[in-house]
């Protein structure tokens, strides 16, 4: 059989009902990529503005700013899959948002840090982490399918979160002692 001519991938015995199913599930689980960014941009953005230390907070409103582009992203590779995105989860982030700042926050209290900014600081870890392993599975998912255009879209996003995560550590750690040790802001 020639493949000759073709601009998508060559599935034998798949049908156009079950392509589309499959492009179906792709759409949900960007829903949950779309949640976990917005969850993600809003605590950034939330504790930049907290945050009184000057470097930090220029870097993390970069941060912030850079999940904004990323969060706007998700709705190309909808397209990409001929799907619309709806707007649910993004009203469900804003509440995921204020959970897991609550929850961070009597994490770190409990542990000796009573001083909102740096648990807000350590909080943005696994909210992150969450989303990088969301986009990663929408990236397998267009991999899995031979979406290059949406896989490939995707590999720049994970590659800077995961820098975000490494500097997110940093100012975690170099912070930490201040917060636990002499109960001190960041």
């Amino acid at each position: 059989m020639s493949t000759a001519g073709t601009s998508g991938p060559v599935l034998v015995e798949l049908d156009e009902e079950l392509w589309s199913d499959w492009r179906d599930r792709i759409a949900a689980w960007l829903g949950n990529v779309t949640m976990t960014q917005s969850t993600f941009r809003r605590m950034a953005g939330d504790t930049a503005e907290k945050i009184s230390e000057p470097h930090i907070k220029r870097y993390l409103t970069e941060i912030a700013e850079e999940a904004g582009r990323h969060e706007q992203k998700i709705d190309d590779l909808y397209r990409i899959i001929g799907r619309q995105a709806s707007g649910g989860r993004r009203l469900g982030a804003a509440a995921m948002s204020r959970v897991q700042q609550v929850m961070g926050q009597l994490v770190g209290k409990a542990g000796g840090a009573p001083r909102a900014e740096w648990n807000l600081l350590r909080q943005l870890l696994p909210v992150n982490l969450d989303s990088i392993g969301a986009f990663s599975t929408a990236q397998q998912l267009g991999l899995a399918l031979g979406l290059h255009e949406f896989a490939e879209s995707i590999f720049p996003i994970v590659r800077r979160k995961e820098e975000h995560q490494l500097l997110i550590m940093e100012f975690m750690l170099e912070m930490g002692p201040q917060a636990i040790l002499y109960r001190g802001g960041v």
